[in-house]
C-alpha cells in the first residue's frame, strides 16, 4: 500500500514538472518568435534599457510601448497585463510575454535579422561577395510626458442650464467633466469622461481625456495635440473640429412651400371634408330630431351656446383627470376604469351631433339665401357642412397656386370651423339638460259617467 502511494506522488510531480515546464516554454518564447509576431504591426527600437514598440499605422490609442526593466508603459502609463489586454488586445499576449526576456534578448528584437550572426563571428571571412549592410534604425524619442498637475480636483464636475465648464492645463480632475447648456474647454487632464451638451466643445493642445468624449448639439474641436483614449462621439453642428455650414434656405419654399406640399394639404382637406359630410349623414339618419333641436337652440341663443361649449371644452381634461384619480382612490371604483374610454368617445359623439346641428342651421339658412326650400335634411347637412368649410377650401386652392399668400383664408376657415365646433358642442349640453329637466306630460284621464247621466 505504501508502495502503491509512492508510486502516485512520483508520477503527480512528473506532471507537474511537465506541466511547469510547458507554462514556462509558453511564457518565454524565442526572440525569433515574438520578432515574427510584432514586426508586421510594430516597429521595435531599441532604447538604453529595454525596448520601444511604434505602431506603423495611426493609432489614436497607443502611440508607442515602452519595455524597460520588465515594466510595460504605454504612452507614459505603466500598465498591468489586465489593462494591457483592455488596451492592447491580442498584441498583450506578445508584448508581456517579451519582459520575460533579458536585455540581450530584447536589443536582438531591434537588430535586423542576419545581424546578429555578423555580430557573433565579426573575424570570419565571408565565403561571398560582401553586402552592404543596412542602414540603423533610427530611435525614436518616446512621446512627451504629461505635464505635471498642480492642482487637483476630486469627483465629477457637473453644470446644468448654463456657464462654462474649464480645466485649466495645470488642472487634474478625478472624475468626469459634464456641462448641459454651456461650453466647456479641456487644457489639463480628465481621468474620467468628457460630455458636452448644447454648448460646445473644446480639447486645448495639453488636454489629455482618459475616458471618452461627447459632444452633442454644439460645435466640438480638438487641436491635434490632445489626447483621448476613449472613443469620441459628435453629434451635432460640430465634426472633425469643423462647423458644418448653415443649411440653404429656399425662400421660395419658405414663403410659397413646395408644390408637392401644397398638393398634400389640399388633398388633406378634402378627405377632411368628405368625412365630416358622411359622419353627419349618419348622425342625421340616426338622430334627427336631436339634431333639429340643437340647430333651433343655436338660433335662438348661438352666444349662450358658445360659450357653454368653450367651458366644456376647457373643463373636458380636469374633470377627466379628477375622475380617473377619484376611481384609482377608491377600491371599488377601479373595475369602473374600463368605462372611462368609452366616456371620452361619447363626449366626441356629442360633440359630433352638435356639429351636425349647426352645420343644419347653416345649411338651412344657405340654401334659403340661395331660393331654395330644401327639405331634405341630408342634402341641408351636407351642404351647410361644405359652406362651413368652405373659406379653409379657398385658401387652400389659392395656396395652391400663391402659396403663402393664401395662408389668411385657410386660418380664417380653421377658426369658423373651430365656432361651429364649439357652439354645436354647448348647444348638444344645453339641450339634453333641458331634455332632463323638463316634466313629464301629465296623463289626462277622463272621469266615468254619473249614474243616471244620458
Amino acid at each position: 500500500m505504501r508502495r502503491q502511494i509512492f508510486l502516485a506522488l512520483a508520477v503527480l510531480t512528473v506532471a507537474l514538472m511537465v506541466r511547469t515546464a510547458y507554462i514556462v516554454h509558453a511564457q518565454t518564447a524565442t526572440a525569433a518568435e515574438l520578432r515574427t509576431q510584432l514586426a508586421s504591426r510594430y516597429d521595435i527600437v531599441a532604447l538604453q534599457q529595454g525596448i520601444a514598440l511604434v505602431p506603423k499605422t495611426v493609432n489614436a490609442r497607443v502611440r508607442m510601448i515602452q519595455i524597460v526593466n520588465g515594466a510595460v508603459t504605454v504612452d507614459g502609463d505603466t500598465l498591468t497585463a489586465a489593462q494591457l489586454r483592455d488596451r492592447l488586445g491580442a498584441d498583450a499576449g506578445p508584448i508581456v510575454q517579451l519582459t520575460y526576456l533579458s536585455a540581450a534578448e530584447q536589443r536582438q528584437l531591434a537588430t535586423p535579422e542576419g545581424g546578429a550572426a555578423s555580430q557573433a563571428a565579426p573575424s570570419e571571412a565571408p565565403s561571398s561577395p560582401s553586402v552592404t549592410p543596412p542602414p540603423p534604425v533610427p530611435s525614436v524619442p518616446p512621446p512627451p510626458e504629461p505635464p505635471a498637475r498642480s492642482v487637483e480636483r476630486k469627483g465629477d464636475i457637473v453644470r446644468i442650464g448654463g456657464g462654462a465648464v474649464n480645466v485649466a492645463e495645470n488642472e487634474r480632475v478625478e472624475g468626469d467633466v459634464v456641462a448641459i447648456g454651456g461650453a466647456v474647454t479641456v487644457d489639463g487632464e480628465v481621468t474620467g469622461d468628457v460630455v458636452g451638451v448644447g454648448g460646445g466643445l473644446t480639447l486645448g493642445p495639453h488636454a489629455v481625456v482618459r475616458g471618452e468624449v461627447t459632444a452633442v448639439g454644439g460645435p466640438f474641436k480638438r487641436d491635434p495635440q490632445a489626447q483621448v483614449f476613449g472613443k469620441v462621439n459628435e453629434i451635432g453642428i460640430g465634426v472633425n473640429g469643423q462647423t458644418i455650414p448653415p443649411y440653404n434656405i429656399n425662400m421660395r419654399n419658405v414663403v410659397f412651400g413646395s408644390l408637392a406640399s401644397r398638393v398634400g394639404s389640399l388633398a388633406t382637406t378634402v378627405v377632411r371634408v368628405l368625412m365630416f359630410i358622411l359622419f353627419a349623414l349618419i348622425v342625421t339618419a340616426v338622430a334627427q330630431r336631436p339634431v333639429q333641436q340643437i340647430a333651433a337652440r343655436i338660433s335662438s341663443e348661438p352666444v349662450r351656446a358658445g360659450l357653454v361649449g368653450l367651458l366644456g371644452e376647457i373643463l373636458f381634461v380636469p374633470v377627466l383627470v379628477v375622475t380617473i384619480l377619484a376611481l384609482v382612490i377608491s377600491i371599488i371604483g377601479i373595475p369602473l376604469l374600463l368605462l372611462v374610454p368609452f366616456g371620452i368617445i361619447l363626449v366626441g359623439i356629442v360633440m359630433l351631433v352638435g356639429f351636425t346641428g349647426a352645420a343644419h342651421l347653416v345649411g338651412t339658412w344657405t340654401l334659403e339665401r340661395l331660393g331654395r326650400a330644401e327639405r331634405n335634411p341630408y342634402v341641408v347637412a351636407a351642404v351647410g357642412i361644405v359652406v362651413i368649410a368652405g373659406l379653409t377650401l379657398i385658401g387652400r386652392l389659392f395656396a395652391l397656386a400663391l402659396g403663402g399668400l393664401g395662408a389668411p383664408f385657410y386660418v380664417a376657415g380653421y377658426v369658423m370651423e373651430y365656432a361651429a365646433w364649439t357652439i354645436g358642442f354647448g348647444a348638444a349640453i344645453q339641450t339634453w339638460l333641458h331634455m332632463r329637466r323638463r316634466p313629464a306630460t301629465p296623463t289626462m284621464t277622463t272621469p266615468p259617467p254619473e249614474p243616471g247621466v244620458a
